[in-house]
């Protein structure tokens, strides 16, 4: 069996992010005088990335998985729990009306992460969002996410697994020092904390952490070229390729593990 504390599910969405910047490093340009699209894109170079370094032999990993399809398997794991009580089985049927997710019941979530064996809910609910502007996307993530889980929990299902949640995003900036990425995401994170503090007052069994995973930061300094100019030595000057870059991605963890709040991130 593979790990599947939050200590492995932050390294791997930590590595995974890092691997999508470098991935979109390619399409950023060489020689041109800035970079052209400092922020990775599109978002599911990041999910596939993330979603490979979840992948393992005793479990398996969907992408874009409709939230009515989580709805019915934990229905159907609440309901084998409580195979000679039909009341509880009318309790469930009622539960689950109240958890429909979007227009027609289609909303998907980035990527779920599931044990190979077919009687336990997933391991890993997680969601991707593009760079640091779209704070009212990853507030809406956490919500989505957060609903899930008491979904599970008022289902019964979090009383004998841990279910974890996740929120992953980046923030690349140009120029800068090495910690230009970081300062700039602080303000998400600010407005974040905020929210996870809600969260948690209205839901007291959940646990939450969120920050930069500085781990998987990186910093491009300033690069340049010698361009020649004629034959003679000396005959040229240094062209400056583009500005420096720096990167750093971030995670908030949701779920009901004691880890939760105890991981280094």
């Amino acid at each position: 069996m593979m790990d599947d504390d939050a200590e492995y599910f932050v390294r791997c969405i930590g590595e995974g992010i890092a691997e999508a910047f470098n991935t979109c490093r390619f399409f950023l340009g060489v020689e041109s005088e800035t970079f052209k699209n400092t922020n990775i894109h599109p978002e599911y170079v990041t999910t596939v990335e993330v979603a490979k370094k979840l992948t393992g032999f005793d479990r398996h990993v969907s992408l874009e998985t409709h939230m009515k399809d989580l709805r019915r398997e934990a229905g159907g794991l609440a309901r084998l729990s409580s195979l000679n009580d039909q009341k509880r089985w009318a309790e469930i049927a009622d539960l689950l009306k109240k958890y429909r997710f979007g227009e027609k019941d289609s909303r998907r979530i980035d990527i779920v992460v599931r044990p190979s064996s077919e009687d336990r809910p997933p391991l890993l609910l997680a969601e991707a969002k593009l760079g640091i502007s779209n704070v009212a996307g990853v507030i809406q993530d956490i919500d989505r996410v957060t609903c899930l889980l008491t979904m599970y929990h008022r289902l019964g299902l979090l009383d004998r697994y841990r279910i974890y949640g996740a929120i992953l995003f980046h923030s690349a900036k140009e120029g800068g020092g090495e910690e230009a990425a970081a300062l700039a995401a602080q303000n998400l994170l600010t407005t974040v904390e905020t929210h996870l503090s809600s969260v948690k007052a209205t839901y007291p069994w959940l646990l939450a952490k969120a920050g930069i995973l500085s781990a998987k930061a990186q910093h491009q300094p300033v690069q340049a070229y010698w361009e020649q100019f004629g034959e003679g030595e000396g005959e040229g000057e240094f062209v400056f390729a583009k500005t420096s870059l720096t990167f750093a991605p971030g995670l908030i963890l949701l779920g009901n593990g004691e880890d939760v709040e105890t991981v280094a991130i």
